[in-house]
C-alpha cells in the first residue's frame, strides 16, 4: 500500500513540474504573440493598438477564469468512511443521499428516495438504477475498442486509442454517478484505478485469466468462422491474432470500467485486492457477449479485405 501510495506521489511530482514547464512555456509564447499583435495595430493607429491590447487581456482573462469557476462549481469529494458503524459513515450516507437526489439521470428514471426505508438500502438500490446505466456504457466502449484494435492492428495508435477510450470513459462513469464530480475527485478516482489496474496481478487473477479467456475466443472463432465459409475449422495466423488482440483490449476496457464503477458506487473504502478480482470475474462474463456480438464484423472484414485482394491480383495477372 505504502509503495503505491509513494508511486502515486511521485506521478503527481513529475506532472505537477511538466505542467508547470508546459505552463511558462505557454506564457511566454502569449506574450510574444501578444507584443507582435499590439506593436503592429500601434503601427497603424496608436488608439488602435491600445484597443488591441484591452481586447486581448480580456479574452485571455476570460479562457483563463472560466474553467477555474467552472472547477469552484464542482462539489467537493467526499472521502469514503472505513467503518459503517462510525459516525462518518452517517455523516457519508446523508451527503450521497442529497448528492444522488441531484442526480439528472435518476431524475429521468423518476427515482425518489423512500423516507420510511433505511437510507443506505435506498442508496444502493439509486445505486442499482446508475450500475446498470454504467454497465450499458462500459459495453459500448469496450466494443469499440474490440473492433478498432482488432482491425487496426497498429500497436502504438492502437495504444493511444485505448488510453483515451479509457480516460473517456472513467470521467463517463464519474458524471453519471455524480454528475458534477470535484478536481480532486477525479484525480483520487483516477489514481485509485490505475494504481488497481497497474497493481502486480495475484497468482489466482492469472489463472483465471488462463482458464477463462483462452476458451472463450478459441470457441468464439471456432463457430464464427464456421458461419462465414461452410466446412471452415481452423483460421488464419493474422486473423487469431487480430480476434485476441482485440479481446484482451476489450478485458482491460471492461476490468477498467468495472473498477471505476466499483470505487463510484462503493459506501466505505474497499479492498483493492478483492475489487480487483471481482472486477475482472465480472468482465470476463462481459466479455463473451462482446465477442459473440463483434467477431462475425471482424471476420467479415477479413473476408471483404482477402476477396478485394484476390480480384486485384486476378486482375493483374490477366493483363499481363
Amino acid at each position: 500500500m505504502e509503495n503505491n501510495q509513494d508511486f502515486l506521489k511521485g506521478i503527481a511530482k513529475i506532472g505537477v513540474k511538466i505542467g508547470v514547464g508546459l505552463l511558462i512555456l505557454l506564457l511566454v509564447i502569449i506574450f510574444n504573440q501578444t507584443v507582435q499583435i499590439v506593436n503592429f495595430m500601434s503601427s497603424i493607429n496608436p488608439m488602435l493598438g491600445n484597443i488591441t491590447l484591452v481586447l486581448l487581456i480580456v479574452l485571455f482573462a476570460s479562457l483563463l477564469l472560466m474553467p477555474l469557476l467552472g472547477f469552484l462549481r464542482y462539489n467537493k469529494g467526499m472521502e469514503l468512511p472505513e467503518d459503517e458503524e462510525s459516525e462518518e459513515f452517517k455523516e457519508y450516507l446523508q451527503r450521497t443521499r442529497k448528492s444522488l437526489t441531484r442526480n439528472k439521470y435518476l431524475k429521468q428514471e423518476n427515482f425518489e428516495f423512500d423516507g420510511e426505508k433505511d437510507l443506505k438500502e435506498e442508496i444502493l438500490r439509486a445505486y442499482g438504477i446508475l450500475d446498470e446505466k454504467a454497465r450499458t456504457s462500459i459495453k459500448e466502449k469496450s466494443t469499440g475498442v474490440f473492433l478498432t484494435t482488432a482491425i487496426s492492428q497498429n500497436g502504438v495508435l492502437d495504444g493511444f486509442f485505448v488510453l483515451g477510450a479509457l480516460t473517456k470513459m472513467v470521467w463517463e462513469l464519474a458524471t453519471l454517478y455524480e454528475t458534477r464530480p470535484s478536481l480532486n475527485r477525479m484525480l483520487v478516482l483516477y489514481g485509485n484505478v490505475a494504481a488497481t489496474v497497474l497493481m502486480a496481478r495475484g497468482v489466482e487473477d492469472l489463472d483465471l485469466l488462463d482458464e477463462q479467456i483462452e476458451p472463450l475466443v478459441a470457441s468464439i472463432l471456432g463457430g464464427g468462422m464456421a458461419t462465414l465459409v461452410p466446412g471452415a475449422v481452423t483460421v488464419t495466423t493474422i486473423v487469431v491474432n487480430s480476434i485476441t488482440e482485440g479481446s484482451v483490449n476489450a478485458l482491460l476496457t471492461l476490468r477498467v470500467g468495472c473498477i471505476t464503477q466499483r470505487y463510484l458506487s462503493t459506501l466505505t473504502k474497499p479492498d483493492r485486492k478483492s475489487l480487483r478480482r471481482s472486477a475482472t470475474i465480472e468482465a470476463l462474463s462481459m466479455l463473451g457477449s462482446v465477442m459473440k456480438d463483434n467477431t462475425v464484423i471482424i471476420l467479415k472484414a477479413f473476408s471483404k479485405g482477402a476477396t478485394r485482394a484476390a480480384r486485384n491480383t486476378m486482375k493483374s495477372t490477366f493483363k499481363f
